[in-house]
């Protein structure tokens, strides 16, 4: 029967009412939809927006906040602002899509010329000393190249041991192979690892390869120091001076002093990249090794010495006492300007090709923004898909690979349903049957159980599974056989004093008697059950409340059904498989759908009992998956969690309106 008549239906204020409750029920709806998809939405960024906190990212639909993330990812935030011009990228959220308007707008066929012309320099003319991996600062990104060296070691020699064996390693998978420190202050020694690691950048295609850029080490020294206002300096149309756009060439000319240059070098500099004059520095050089008398002396370099001794002699030189005036970095932009001269043949021609108005071949930058950009638009599709996708399949791929998470899952939840709809109907099925006067008190034990929160009972717990007591338990089984006896026995005595005589017996035999010959026969009285399918199955395996429902449930089945069955010759296991069980599945079937969501969400307890990584459940997987992952990783986590919780509340749902349901007919 309806609550609100036809008629009353008709007043404005009952209408009012029930648009206020639709209103308020809309409302609650919306606020437990909206943080899932606010996970949902989070599990697809990256370290480049994960902090803008929106349900719909906007790398879904705009390009240029797509080529932000690629940037983020590609370099260190240092870099990047060198390579932008823009001294205000402290943290990916200062980057906005607007300061990239410069090469979205670009005449395409510019761009694509000077991205081109980068490429074919990367290719076939750059040294190898000046190339390095794009995409190393964020391990989670999907183009990291961590992932990528350990794909070509694993191509290249086939197993882990191969590796160890050539690199002097002791690494047990391929996750444990890094790539071996860019070190700024002297090179990296000769090594099969590092000789490994120079093959594989070079194998790199040009998308995926960086250049040394000394303009780096210029921005973070200028940080440091007052830069003093001067026209010839780049400054923005604000009329601000932009420190991010100040060249290492710039810092060789006015209006930076000797001072600057030397202090530049002494705490900036990537001396591996250092270079001296031998000529300007040779009385210098002298001078050095009479304030080092226990220094052997060697010939000076252009570049670093090879020798690591010699190397750190040279280092200390540059630090100490070499001129300013004959100190210089060996750069990647003097071999790209001597090919692009080489190509076209004049700076004109340069300016032409391009479309710029450079004034001198000096200012002439290497273009790897235009460049990233113009790889970009290229595989753009691609680069969106591995976005949307990447967090979700590196959670599968740890999942898969690491351990038995998903196999543990699976049969905990297959023995603990199974455990749930046997020992509960079971055991209220004997309450309901047999009409115990102790029935209440029996009731009244079992609800009990559910005003202690698990965290009350998690040490005692946890302390039972460490020593399970096996031998008293075999005793208690005696016990009860022997009070059993006993009580036939003493007929002659009353029933009460009877009781009392057993349960002494009892306490003799379980308390005393059993560990006594346990020690005697050197048994242990108590066994450990930490990682095993036991000390997750066990603690779970009666529940009171589910004993009280189906006590409840069975109660109210007819009782001529027995009856009849009694009269046809049925036994109690048999009227229970034929009779009660398939007249209960429907409250059946919410224990197990109850069974599953404990058993499948069980993380705190799995934790404590099963900390053998080869008993870890899921929960506990992902658990220890996001310690060392970004907020992005944790979120593709819980997204990747709740999927079988979605699917079976969605294939359930009427089981569980029974299960609200059911209840409340008692």
């Amino acid at each position: 029967m309806s609550l609100i008549t036809s008629v009353g239906r008709r007043s404005f204020r009952t209408r009012l009412l029930v648009a206020s409750v639709y209103l308020l029920l809309a409302s609650g709806a919306i606020t437990m939809v909206v943080p899932f998809m606010l996970m949902g939405s989070m599990a697809t960024t990256s370290e480049g927006d994960f902090r803008e906190f929106k349900l719909v990212p906007d790398y879904w639909t705009d390009d240029r906040s797509l080529f932000k993330k690629v940037l983020v990812d590609a370099a260190k935030l240092e870099v990047s602002s060198v390579w932008g011009g823009h001294d205000g990228w402290f943290a990916p959220v200062d980057m906005m899509r607007e300061d990239f308007d410069s090469y979205a707008t670009m005449p395409e066929a510019k761009r694509k010329l000077q991205a081109n012309d980068l490429r074919e320099y990367l290719d076939q003319v750059c040294p190898p000393r000046y190339k390095r991996p794009l995409f190393v600062p964020n391990p989670d990104s999907p183009f990291t190249a961590r992932v990528a060296y350990q794909k070509w070691l694993a191509a290249k020699y086939g197993t882990v041991g191969a590796v160890n064996q050539i690199h002097s390693d002791n690494a047990s998978t391929w996750q444990e192979f890094e790539l071996p420190e860019e070190i700024a202050y002297r090179r990296l020694p000769d090594t099969p690892r590092v000789r490994d690691y120079r093959t594989w950048v070079e194998s790199l295609p040009a998308n995926r390869t960086g250049l040394y850029t000394a303009d780096a080490d210029v921005f973070a020294f200028l940080k440091t120091i007052k830069v003093p206002e001067d026209p010839r300096l780049p400054h923005g149309a604000d009329g601000k001076l932009i420190i991010s756009q100040i060249t290492f060439d710039d810092l060789q000319r006015a209006p930076f002093t000797e001072a600057d240059r030397q202090k530049f070098f002494v705490e900036r500099a990537s001396l591996r990249f250092a270079k001296i004059d031998e000529v300007r520095a040779a009385a210098a050089w002298k001078t050095f090794f009479m304030k080092y008398p226990d220094a052997t002396p060697f010939a000076l370099t252009t570049l670093m010495p090879t020798n690591p001794k010699h190397a750190t002699l040279w280092a200390r030189f540059i630090q100490t006492t070499c001129p300013p005036e004959a100190l210089g970095l060996d750069r990647p932009e003097d071999g790209w300007r001597t090919f692009l001269l080489k190509k076209y043949g004049s700076l004109d021609q340069i300016n032409v090709a391009f479309g710029t108005r450079y004034a001198a071949i000096t200012e002439v930058p290497i273009p790897t923004l235009p460049f990233l950009y113009q790889n970009f638009l290229d595989h753009k599709g691609a680069v969106r898909f591995a976005y949307l996708t990447h967090n979700f399949r590196t959670v599968f791929e740890f999942v898969a690979v690491h351990g038995n998470a998903l196999q543990n899952t699976f049969w905990l939840i297959v023995l603990s349903i199974a455990g749930t709809l046997t020992v509960n109907p079971m055991a209220a099925y004997a309450l309901s049957r047999f009409r115990l006067k102790e029935s209440h008190q029996i009731l009244v034990f079992l609800l009990a159980t559910m005003a202690f929160p698990g965290e009350v009972l998690m040490i005692p717990g946890f302390l039972q599974i460490k020593s399970f007591p096996v031998v008293q338990l075999l005793g208690a089984t005696l016990c009860m056989l022997l009070v059993a006896l006993m009580y036939r026995s003493l007929r002659k005595f009353r029933p009460f004093l009877r009781s009392i005589m057993a349960l002494v017996a009892t306490a003799l035999v379980g308390l005393i008697v059993a560990p006594q010959v346990a020690g005697v026969l050197g048994i242990s009285t108590s066994v450990s059950l930490m990682n095993t399918f036991w000390a997750l199955i066990l603690p779970g395996l009666a529940s009171g409340y589910g004993i009280f429902l189906l006590k409840g449930f069975f109660d109210s089945l007819p009782p001529e059904l027995y009856e009849a069955g009694l009269l046809d010759g049925a036994s109690e296991t048999k009227m229970f498989l034929k009779i009660t069980l398939p007249l209960c599945k429907p409250i059946l079937a919410v224990m197990a759908l109850g069974s599953f969501t404990a058993a499948y969400g069980a993380f705190m307890h799995a934790f404590l009992v099963a900390q053998d990584p080869r008993m870890w459940t899921l929960m506990v997987f992902l658990y220890e998956f996001q310690q060392t992952r970004t907020l992005p990783m944790v979120m593709a986590s819980l997204v990747v969690a709740a999927i079988p919780t979605l699917i079976m509340f969605i294939l359930c749902q009427r089981v569980i309106l029974r299960g609200i349901v059911i209840p409340t007919y008692k």
